[in-house]
């Protein structure tokens, strides 16, 4: 199964979210915070059966500012 969708997080940000079943029972999940090239990933060597865009969204509930700014802000 694969998955893919976007989200407004609380920060008002736009984050995208994908889900992937692996070949060897993993699952992998990344999130991606719009106008960043950074992408958090994680791999889960027991996931949730069934499924859920809460479930993946929760494993990064902390953590998708990723603590970088925009390409279009300076630095």
């Amino acid at each position: 199964m694969k998955d893919e969708w976007t989200k407004v997080s609380p920060s008002d940000t736009l984050v995208k979210f994908t889900y992937s079943d692996l070949p060897t029972g993993e699952a992998f999940l990344t999130a991606q915070i719009a106008g960043h090239e950074v992408v958090c990933s994680v791999l889960l060597p027991k996931p949730e059966h069934p499924f859920s865009r809460e479930g993946v969204e929760s494993h990064f509930e902390h953590g998708t500012d990723f603590g970088i700014r925009s390409r279009t802000q300076p630095h």
